[in-house]
């Protein structure tokens, strides 16, 4: 009885790895097309966002300076804030 328990929860995990592994899969997008998907459209939507960005992550690490807990969110809104400074040649070739 123990021996078929086993067998029985490691079917389980294995089959939740598979659907975990799977699942992370077919959510990632191609790098260059997910980047041009989200950049802003017009110079305008793009100066709105970067302003945007800036004061929610400066707003974000001041409280991540007094509570270590906040960190990520922190490092969040500086990774997005960088990756919609990446979109500045793209939005200034659309703006021409």
């Amino acid at each position: 009885m123990t021996s078929f328990r086993a067998i029985v929860t490691l079917t389980v995990i294995a089959a939740a790895c598979l659907l975990g592994a799977v699942s992370a899969a077919t959510a990632q997008q191609p790098g260059s097309q997910a980047a041009i998907s989200r950049c802003p459209q017009t110079a305008d939507q793009y100066a709105a966002v970067i302003k945007q960005l800036t004061s929610d992550a400066a707003h974000a690490r001041a409280l991540a300076n007094q509570n270590a807990m906040l960190e990520p969110d922190a490092d969040y809104y500086e990774a997005q804030l960088a990756a919609t400074r990446q979109c500045a040649p793209t939005v200034a070739s659309l703006s021409r």
